[in-house]
């Protein structure tokens, strides 16, 4: 105890210069407790990141499988083309065609089928297609304001098919039957309409109620040549369809009397009473009405399973590698400020033990043995670890998110936000390197201090 106390004398004897050293080591644990901090919280933003994603194509692939007995019928353009009806969907009923309903009516007493689902799509704003080449694949984005569905609300059918509404409802509900002038609108509209869950939007001069909002997060690929058809064939370049949230669910009945197109339709889902009618359905629809395209989703599930999981597979990938990049950059930034910190002690205690020869000199005279010399400068630089380790750790508490931005940039890197708050555990591994940083830093002054004799100490004075 007397040892210790005689540690802090000493210390408080030279302030300046154990405040300086404290301040520069108080500096290095709090980089290094920030850094921890932001690789744990960068570990958790990526859990979470993966887990919503993985959720979310998993739900688009349950929705594609379960529509394996479903039928595109439509009017024509991009819709048809590619026969998407899922949620962000980013189809185009600009065509002058349009589906009557008597067709509908006729289509759905075909034998077969054992249920229709017609919806009116229709883009606002100016329709243009850019494209760019990435890494030999041709990347298309569709620049619109925002797309019209209207859809069949019929519980039914929902319930049994589930493929005509948006499957990842991020905020609010989904649409059901007996709704009005209700809409769930996509996540990238939330700030066009400037409008949540609950506020109103207007279009064409109608007023609608957001009662939900989607996020489907999902690109559509394609591993097709870019001149032919979508499933292509052997060296076609590999085409993504950007898909945006941006459309605009509501009643087909709201959208007819919006859009003024009462008694048409763009698109109808016609679903097979089983498999093994779904071949005879399409032949008939074809040969009755041959200006209609007509598309089998279950001729695309495969390639389009496949398709979600390779673009899962490359994201998790790319995921765990910005991780791996921020965690090899936080182990290089803590083993810098841990080296700093015993180089800091180091030094210091060893200009103090020259700096205090006579003093050793008399300790020793008076009988203090090596050992009890030793252990008084090994006190004095753990205690100036511990006091620039508890600054350190305030200051990381106040300003780790500050800190962490400046040397990893978490949230940059991951492409989301990351929060950073000081954890206990960054907190205690803090502590523990100041005081490891104190004692390897004083340990060969110690000893030297302690090998320090008497008649030596004379001489030099």
């Amino acid at each position: 105890m007397l040892t210790i106390k005689r540690a802090f004398k000493n210390i408080l004897r030279r302030r300046f210069r154990t405040a300086l050293v404290g301040i520069v080591l108080a500096l290095c644990v709090a980089v290094f407790a920030s850094t921890l901090a932001s690789v744990d919280a960068s570990k958790t933003t990526t859990a979470a990141m993966l887990a919503k994603y993985e959720s979310a194509a998993q739900n688009t692939i349950n929705t594609t499988e379960n529509a394996m007995n479903s039928i595109q019928v439509s009017s024509g353009g991009f819709g048809g083309e590619f026969g998407f009806g899922g949620p962000g969907r980013s189809g185009s009923s600009n065509s002058t065609n349009s589906i009557s309903e008597d067709t509908v009516s006729a289509i759905a007493a075909m034998d077969g089928v054992a249920g229709v689902a017609p919806s009116l799509t229709q883009t606002v704003g100016a329709s243009t297609l850019n494209t760019s080449n990435s890494g030999g694949r041709m990347m298309m984005r569709f620049s619109y304001d925002y797309i019209i569905d209207g859809v069949t609300l019929n519980s039914s059918l929902a319930g049994e098919y589930n493929s005509i509404l948006p499957v990842t409802i991020s905020e609010g509900r989904n649409l059901q039957e007996g709704d009005g002038n209700a809409v769930v609108i996509g996540k990238d509209l939330t700030s066009y309409f400037n409008a949540g869950v609950g506020d109103q939007i207007s279009i064409n001069g109608t007023s609608f109620t957001v009662v939900g909002i989607y996020s489907s997060n999902i690109s559509t690929v394609y591993s097709g040549s870019t001149s032919g058809d979508p499933a292509g064939g052997p060296g076609g370049t590999g085409r993504t369809i950007v898909r945006e949230d941006k459309n605009v669910y509501m009643p087909l009945s709201t959208a007819q009397n919006l859009l003024g197109t009462n008694g048409n339709v763009s698109e109808l889902a016609v679903y097979a009473s089983d498999s093994s009618a779904v071949d005879n359905i399409v032949a008939t629809i074809q040969s009755a009405y041959p200006d209609l395209r007509v598309f089998a989703l279950k001729d695309m599930q495969a390639q389009f399973g496949g398709s979600i999981e390779q673009e899962q597979s490359t994201i998790i990938n790319s995921t765990q590698g910005n991780l791996s990049s921020i965690e090899n950059l936080g182990l290089e930034i803590t083993i810098i400020s841990a080296i700093v910190g015993v180089l800091l002690i180091f030094g210091l205690m060893f200009y103090t033990v020259r700096e205090r020869v006579k003093e050793i000199g008399t300790l020793k005279a008076i009988g203090f043995s090596n050992g009890e010399v030793m252990k008084q400068f090994m006190y004095e630089g753990i205690i100036i670890g511990l006091i620039g380790g508890v600054i350190g750790l305030a200051l990381a508490a106040a300003a780790a998110s500050g800190l962490s931005s400046w040397l990893l940039n978490p949230s940059k890197t991951l492409g989301q936000s990351v929060s950073v708050h000081i954890t206990v555990l960054s907190i205690i591994l803090g502590l523990v390197v100041a005081v490891l940083a104190g004692a390897l830093g004083s340990l060969y002054p110690a000893w030297r201090a302690s090998r320090v004799s008497p008649m030596e100490s004379l001489r030099r004075e």
